[in-house]
């Protein structure tokens, strides 16, 4: 019982807003959870709150009226140079995936395209941090090892 306790505290992680997956997949597996599960866990425990943003954001602005949309110079800057695919890749590393959403979604952005952007940009992302989490302990066992 204590084992699934594990996952599902890795999944509420993942599902906080700035506890993207690279620092949740690292710590759990470096507090000895499977890699290839908590990954999968992660991703989807930062995935389905990006669906319910995509999903009542405009509900949210027709009650609260629009989410401000003059951005910093930096933001714009991406967005005007980068579109969606770039506030979508640089999101999990700049700002969290959940605010680079609602950035997307408040510069207009479909919100079919958000989707599909955000869930690539997290797969790329935990495929990404599982690797070099897992070369970064492979590189600790080595260099702390009798060679």
């Amino acid at each position: 019982m204590e084992f699934l306790w594990q996952y599902f505290l890795v999944f509420l992680a993942a599902a906080t807003p700035w506890l993207e997956i690279m620092l949740v997949i690292p710590v759990a597996i470096g507090l000895g959870l499977a890699p290839i599960p908590v990954t999968l866990i992660s991703f989807i425990g930062n995935a389905l709150p990006v669906f319910g943003i995509v999903a009542l954001f405009r509900q949210w602005e027709r009650r609260r009226g629009p989410v401000r949309r003059n951005w910093s110079p930096r933001a714009r800057r991406v967005w005007d140079r980068y579109g969606l695919p770039g506030i979508a890749l640089a999101g999990p590393v700049i700002t969290g995936i959940h605010l680079a959403t609602v950035m997307a979604l408040a510069l207009q952005a479909n919100r079919r395209s958000t989707i599909v952007w955000m869930s690539l940009s997290l797969a790329i992302w935990s495929v990404v941090t599982l690797v070099v989490t897992l070369a970064g302990f492979e590189g600790f066992r080595w260099l702390f090892s009798d060679h």
